[in-house]
């Protein structure tokens, strides 16, 4: 549209020189005497701009016949033809300019002006346009190549800033295929070249942030139905298989009654008294794993700062009151034997009642499990990373090392406490595994040593806290 616009300007512009030549080369003053003016007109008058090197000049008569005709052409060309015109129909014209175009080749640019004379002639002059229709070749050539260059760098420009700009989509493209093929993780470069592509990328982020929380939590909520279905399964299963022997043992003794096997008191008070001591064991059993459904159920404990001292003091008391031929003492890490009144306070970050159960289990095995009026130490202290530590000391047989982590483990006894477990009403070996649950809501651990001097060393980790 340009160009277009372009050329017909400066075809008109080039138009009007030719026509401006014209006018300066012919008027009626010019005109009256061929023969006498003839050089003027060819030649140029002294108003014209320059003299023309190609030209046609016709001289007619009122009815339009042809008086004179001169003709100067470079190139031969003398097949332009002017139109038969009379005086009025030249007179008409106002001496405006017309094209006129010779055969098949050059087009002219003519101007016809009647005599001031009413009987004189009319003079038709003609001046080529090949330098106008050269002129406008050349420049639509022009247009053409620099209109041609122009789109080819436009095109160019274009697909390189286009590829620049729909960079960003391309990333929102592969983080699409990323996140169809699994990997969540993916997010997209945030891009600043332009606002809105920035606001794609950082609302397409949040998007991908929220879509893995979700994954995640429904993947987290599968695997906790799955444990617990499988804490369910074992519960069932640890349930059945240590109540079956209670169970045996009560159902032989009431059918042992019923069947009259018995024939005096002596027997038969035998029999209640087993009965009523497996359902006890039965009860404490029930209880111990109920316990431990509880704690695998429970996602974490109230945890506060409190003072494991106090627990300590507690736990040794009633051992010496349980056994009072035994030494029971409050020892510092190092061994060294503490009065009550010189304990130290210990801050832990922990369940009271959760860490006295664990306290409680633990010195209660050290008194089941070992001999009569041998010593207990209970240890307490911090360590360099500032972590409470609590160690239960007991001077026994002590616990084999390919077996002390499995101690853990529920319902898993040595050969020797099934033994204590007959002669003394030992428990069913859930103490441990439920003081090693506790251990971890409170973010500790539990572990198994060897006493210096035989024995076995229960040691407790806790976080430690600092108290008001």
């Amino acid at each position: 549209m340009t160009g277009a616009l372009s050329l017909f300007l400066l075809k008109r512009t080039l138009i009007e020189g030719v026509d401006a030549d014209l006018a300066a080369a012919v008027s009626p003053s010019v005109i009256a005497n061929p023969r006498r003016n003839i050089s003027l007109i060819t030649m140029g008058s002294p108003n014209a701009q320059y003299t023309p090197v190609d030209y046609v000049v016709e001289w007619q008569d009122q009815s339009g016949e042809v008086l004179q005709r001169v003709v100067q052409d470079s190139d031969g060309d003398l097949s332009l033809e002017f139109p038969s015109l009379t005086r009025e129909e030249v007179i008409s014209l106002q001496g405006k300019p017309f094209t006129l175009v010779a055969g098949d080749r050059d087009s002219w640019r003519v101007r016809a002006i009647a005599s001031n004379d009413p009987d004189g002639p009319s003079v038709f002059v003609a001046l080529p346009l090949r330098s106008v229709d050269k002129t406008m070749n050349e420049m639509a050539l022009i247009i053409v190549l620099v209109g041609t260059m122009v789109v080819l760098v436009g095109v160019g420009l274009g697909g390189y800033v286009l590829h620049y700009a729909l960079e960003p989509l391309r990333d929102v493209e592969k983080a699409a295929k990323n996140v169809a093929a699994g990997t969540l993780g993916t997010r997209i470069p945030v891009s600043y070249s332009s606002q809105e592509v920035h606001s794609l990328s950082v609302a397409l982020n949040e998007m991908l942030i929220r879509l893995e929380k979700g994954f995640q939590a429904q993947a987290e909520s599968q695997a906790e139905a799955l444990a617990s279905q499988s804490r369910m399964r074992r519960f069932v299963a640890d349930a059945s298989h240590e109540l079956r022997t209670p169970l045996a043992a009560i159902r032989g003794n009431g059918e042992l009654y019923r069947m009259g096997a018995m024939p005096n008191e002596e027997d038969v008070a035998q029999a209640m008294r087993r009965i009523e001591d497996e359902a006890k064991r039965m009860g404490s059993l029930v209880e111990s794993l109920l316990r431990l459904a509880r704690l695998d159920e429970q996602r974490s404990f109230d945890l506060v700062p409190l003072d494991a001292s106090g627990i300590v003091k507690d736990v040794v008391q009633d051992l010496r009151a349980l056994d009072p031929t035994r030494e029971v003492a409050i020892v510092d890490l190092a061994g060294a034997v503490l009065a009550p009144e010189d304990v130290p306070p210990l801050g832990v970050l922990g369940d009271e009642a959760a860490l006295r159960q664990v306290i409680v289990n633990l010195v209660g095995n050290a008194n089941r499990h070992t001999p009569k009026g041998s010593p207990v130490e209970v240890a307490l202290g911090t360590d360099r990373q500032g972590k409470a530590i609590i160690e239960v000391r007991d001077h026994g047989e002590g616990i084999p090392a390919d077996i002390r982590e499995r101690v853990f483990e529920r319902f898993f006894r040595t050969d020797e406490s099934r033994q204590r477990q007959q002669t003394q009403g030992g428990g069913a070996g859930l103490g441990l595994s439920i003081a090693a649950t506790i251990m971890q809501h409170h973010n500790g651990t539990i572990s198994i040593h060897q006493t210096d001097g035989g024995g076995a060393t229960f040691r407790v980790e806790l976080p430690g806290a600092t108290l008001s």
